[in-house]
């Protein structure tokens, strides 16, 4: 029971920490209203019954009203429910003053005023402003009224008072608690967000400051925090009588801190490493970030936030490493390895003479470089991504990458980089070098792409031995089979069967003569070449018309033939041969075609290199047969004389030229063969 009313009670919580103090407040106000007519109803019991009807009828109505907002605030519509609240307010005290005197009476005076602090507590000054404006002109149309005798005085003036004020002092305590509350809750945040960067502040190595700028120019410090004392051996009161920044910081910095604070006049930030020295006149590195403040209206700078870092540690580290590599340089200059160091913002803090030769840059001119100021972005991206891994994991990291050097060329290198650390063992830059390596990846590449010739030659010559075995196995058994009848038959002197079977075996001879001469050509192709010469391709175009007419006249094959003065380099004879090939192939797949032709032509490619092509308006090919038809002894047709071998001898001839051949085909829409020729 208790743990239900204390969740009645208790004001709704939300994620959202400004909409949880809005419901706290209105949720206080609320429960306020709720409980402030009960006296009123009970001065009414006692002192005036007869007005008890309309009391109640009054209570229940604002009762309900309320309990309603607690629920709207309990469902999160805590803004809803403030608007809800102020305008049922004002319009309970606005009918009120209607009622009664007007603005002569208390609801005119002290619920008004009442209405608009909690218009300001709930939702601001805008709402406060709202609701001082109603106000406002409710009481000029009910000073118009009564100046027409709207208004009769009909209460006694001191009861009315004081049952209006029994809403009025209670809520006006109430807000003035809640005004206490917020107060204390802001000093309460205060104090600890200052314990809270008190705390950071302790612990830091770095300090924080704010100077001003006057119309002059001059920067005077004007607060610190953090670790300006463990850092400077002053404090700030100290640090600026004794002539604050300029007066302590190296004579060698200070043309280069000039030119900051020009940076800074000119509304840009800036990040710089100076030299300062303590109180005790020790000198340390700082890493010094600024800030301009801007004055908009003057357009000049107003002042300066920012923060300072010690970094001497790892600028001895640096200094350290650069006299050990100093130190190294006879040896790292004389070897053919590029050699650098980097620090962890991948700037160069060192290289070998090798290194500056490969980039085309002076060593002076490399060092407090980035990789994206010396090469290609490309490049410079994936050694950042190396040189990140290094410096991540902790590790050494062999690598095989593409560099380029200051003429642009690009050529293959063997790298190892390494964590870089300082004497705690943090890691603080990489050290890296790099060997040329393109001769030796050439020659992996030259015997990658052997092997693989070497494992196609096979795959060729395991299919090659079965095709022959099988071709010429056709005729032996033919041969092997007729040499039985002829036996029989000659026993029974049937000489015109003994014939037919002769015949036979002439025919089976025959086909194994063209398929083992066919074969020796094939083999001759690559080895036994003629000269090779420059020719006009209109050249092998006539020889090969020479060759095929009598095929074409006898098929009344028209000939389409293009002007093509090309220039090739290789065997006349042997393109010759290919390209009478090609035709003859045309010729023999042309079908019934009523109207039959051949087009030899060129045309020019994407990469402008001109691709030959024979075109015919024949039968066609089916695409599940484009690569078959290259093959050995390969014929989709057996009624079609030949073995088989033409465009197999086309396609080796072309691929020993240098070319390449492919075709384009669909059924009864003819054939193009393409090829091309160094």
């Amino acid at each position: 029971m208790f743990a239900f009313l204390t969740g009645i009670f208790a004001p709704p919580v939300f994620d959202d920490e400004s909409k949880t103090h809005q419901a706290y407040l209105l949720h206080i106000i609320l429960w306020g209203l709720i409980v402030a007519p009960i006296p009123y109803v009970l001065y009414t019991v006692f002192a005036e019954p007869e007005n008890l009807t309309r009391v109640l009828a009054q209570a229940l109505f604002g009762e309900s009203v309320n309990f309603f907002l607690l629920l709207l605030l309990r469902r999160g519509y805590v803004r809803a429910a403030s608007y809800i609240q102020i305008g049922m307010f004002w319009l309970f005290f606005t009918v009120t003053a209607l009622s009664g005197d007007g603005v002569r009476g208390e609801a005119y005076t002290l619920g008004y005023s009442l209405t608009i602090v909690i218009a300001g507590v709930l939702l601001g000054g805008y709402a406060s402003f709202v609701m001082t404006l109603l106000s406002l002109i409710s009481g000029g149309v009910m000073v118009i009224l009564a100046g027409n005798g709207w208004f009769q005085t009909s209460l006694d003036l001191p009861s009315a008072t004081w049952i209006i004020s029994l809403v009025a002092f209670p809520m006006g305590a109430i807000l003035q608690q809640l005004s206490t509350r917020v107060v204390q809750s802001a000093l309460k945040r205060a104090r600890s967000s200052e314990e809270r960067y008190k705390l950071i502040s302790s612990i830091t190595s770095d300090y924080t400051f704010a100077a001003e700028v006057d119309n002059q120019g001059n920067v005077k410090l004007s607060w610190v925090a953090g670790a300006f004392e463990a850092m400077t051996g002053y404090t700030y009161e100290e640090y600026v009588e004794s002539g604050g920044w300029l007066a302590h910081l190296h004579p060698d910095d200070v043309e280069k801190d000039s030119r900051d604070m020009s940076t800074l006049h000119s509304n840009q930030k800036v990040e710089t490493e100076l030299r300062t020295f303590t109180k005790s006149g020790e000198m340390h590195w700082v890493r010094s970030y600024a800030h301009p403040i801007w004055n908009i209206e003057k357009n000049h700078l107003a002042g300066i936030v920012g923060a300072v870092q010690d970094v001497t540690s790892s600028k001895l580290a640096e200094e350290k490493i650069k006299e050990t590599l100093l130190q190294q340089s006879a040896i790292l200059n004389g070897i053919p390895d590029m050699a650098w160091l980097k620090d962890k913002n991948n700037l160069y803090i060192a290289v070998n003479e090798q290194f500056a030769r490969t980039a085309g840059m002076m060593i002076e001119s490399i060092i407090g470089k980035s990789d994206f100021d010396i090469w290609r972005e490309n490049f410079a991206n994936l050694y950042r991504k190396d040189d990140i891994e290094v410096m991540r994991t902790g590790k050494r990291k062999y690598m095989e990458e593409m560099q380029v050097d200051g003429t642009g060329r690009e050529y293959w290198v063997e790298t190892i980089k390494t964590p870089f650390r300082n004497p705690e063992g943090e890691v603080i830059g990489t050290t890296g070098i790099a060997r040329e390596i393109t001769e030796r990846k050439q020659a992996e590449l030259e015997r990658e792409k052997l092997i693989a010739e070497l494992e196609a030659k096979n795959v060729e010559l395991e299919r090659f031995t079965y095709t022959v075995s099988h071709d010429l196995k056709s005729p032996l058994v033919t041969i092997t089979g007729f040499l039985a009848y002829l036996e029989k038959d000659a026993r029974k002197g049937d000489f015109d069967k003994l014939k037919q079977d002769m015949d036979r075996i002439q025919q089976a001879v025959n086909k194994m003569q063209a398929l083992l001469k066919d074969l020796l050509e094939l083999s001759r192709i690559g080895r036994i070449m003629n000269s090779p010469v420059e020719i006009r391709f209109d050249n092998i175009v006539k020889d090969t018309l020479e060759l095929v007419r009598g095929q074409i006249e006898a098929k009344h094959v028209r000939m389409d033939v293009d002007e093509i003065p090309a220039i090739v380099h290789g065997d006349q004879t042997r393109l010759v041969e290919a390209l009478q090939n090609l035709v003859d192939n045309a010729v023999k797949f042309m079908g019934a075609q009523s109207d039959p032709c051949i087009q030899i032509g060129s045309l020019r490619n994407e990469k402008d290199k001109t691709v030959f092509f024979v075109r015919d308006n024949g039968i066609g090919i089916e695409l599940q047969y484009h690569d078959r038809i290259f093959g050995l002894f390969n014929k989709l047709n057996a009624e079609v004389e030949g073995t088989g071998i033409g465009l197999t001898l086309v396609k080796r001839i072309i691929e020993v030229h240098g070319g390449r051949i492919w075709l384009e085909s669909e059924p009864n829409k003819g054939t193009t063969f393409y090829f091309t020729l160094p």
